[in-house]
């Protein structure tokens, strides 16, 4: 492409993670950094060698020369950055979760439904290597029967930032969206779900108000089953034991197997046999700073996937109707959660006025 996209950065905290990848990409060029806190603007500016910064959201939204903005903020402020970037000419490029619950959800589908700007939504874990790796391969497991997703962290320390304090983390939306989202993925529309969460005596230390240890069962339209698990408030296991994060595809003709960030792919399938693989050479691109912390790579893949399908046209996914989707499936969860009964993503999405997304 010829074109170099002009990206405003919105919140550096995460925002480091596409920063770092905006400054790798042939596609992109970090034209404004945005956040409340001046002095990370300018520590972000000198790391990576860049000079133009804002504290104010309006100057970037005006900015001309910006085609794209990459939000990066607290959970709550997500439908309102969204809405004003796409109403001031911007493509948007959003963090998980899209936002925190559907009522947030209608108010940005009814603002935004007619634009011709693009949305994707930053669900990273579609953009790591071994994620990708059994997408690409999902068809060796013939006609799907089963998707079971997980992630399983440690987070008895609590949250760091403001927003993670005074009992306002949200495990069911802050950590389960990632492998709702996997689910979602490879299942297609959902439609029941049912479960139970427990809330971690860590939890109640901290005096959070809500569960962070989920269990819960999918039937997708399709006929398949799923099964996301996410266990917060406990200790992690060794890591070669379990990874944080995975996804297990089940088929008429095969299994595979994906792990983070361990890089770790498994097959077993009727042409291909056993295998397994590891592609921990790539551990330097996805982690930048060392460890498994701000996976930068897997928004390297998206900021750059997004950018070519903008230049060509093509959706690109996961969009703002996959994004509701998948808050249809967790605000669901909420709701089985509450009352012990199975709830189903469509009946809440027709009560906030959302029917397009189940016909569409």
């Amino acid at each position: 492409m010829e074109k170099k996209f002009k990206l405003g950065i919105l919140g550096l905290g995460e925002g480091i993670s596409i920063l770092s990848a905006a400054c790798r990409s042939q596609l992109a060029e970090p034209t404004l950094l945005c956040d409340l806190d001046e002095a990370l603007c300018q520590e972000r500016c000198k790391s990576f060698g860049l000079e133009r910064y804002t504290t104010s959201y309006d100057e970037m939204l005006a900015d001309p020369r910006i085609d794209c903005i990459a939000i990066y903020t607290p959970d709550p402020l997500h439908a309102q950055h969204i809405i004003a970037a796409i109403k001031a000419g911007k493509h948007v490029i959003c963090t998980k979760p899209l936002v925190k619950g559907l009522q947030m959800a209608a108010e940005l589908w009814n603002a935004t439904k007619d634009s011709d700007r693009k949305l994707l939504v930053g669900q990273s874990c579609r953009f790591f290597d071994t994620f990708m790796r059994q997408h690409a391969k999902r068809s060796t497991v013939g006609e799907l029967i089963s998707v079971e997703t997980h992630y399983n962290g440690d987070k008895r320390g609590g949250t760091s930032g403001r927003w993670g304090k005074a009992g306002a983390v949200d495990w069911l939306y802050t950590g389960l969206s990632h492998p709702v989202d996997m689910a979602y993925w490879h299942l297609g529309d959902i439609e029941t779900v049912s479960g139970v969460a427990t809330q971690s005596p860590a939890a109640k230390q901290q005096g959070q108000q809500s569960p962070d240890n989920f269990h819960f069962t999918l039937k997708a339209k399709s006929g398949a089953i799923g099964r996301v698990t996410g266990c917060f408030g406990a200790a992690q296991n060794h890591p070669e034991a379990e990874s944080m994060i995975g996804c297990t595809l089940r088929g008429s003709e095969g299994t595979t197997q994906a792990d983070y960030p361990n890089f770790n792919f498994y097959s077993n399938t009727d042409t291909g046999g056993a295998t397994a693989q590891n592609s921990n050479s790539e551990h330097a691109y996805y982690f930048r700073w060392g460890g498994a912390m701000h996976h930068a790579g897997e928004f390297q893949n998206y900021l750059e996937y997004f950018l070519q399908c903008i230049a060509s046209g093509e959706r690109a996914r996961p969009d703002l109707s996959d994004g509701i989707k998948v808050i249809a499936t967790l605000e669901a969860m909420a709701h089985a959660i509450k009352t012990g009964q199975p709830a189903r993503p469509d009946d809440l999405l027709r009560e906030f006025g959302l029917s397009a997304l189940v016909n569409g």
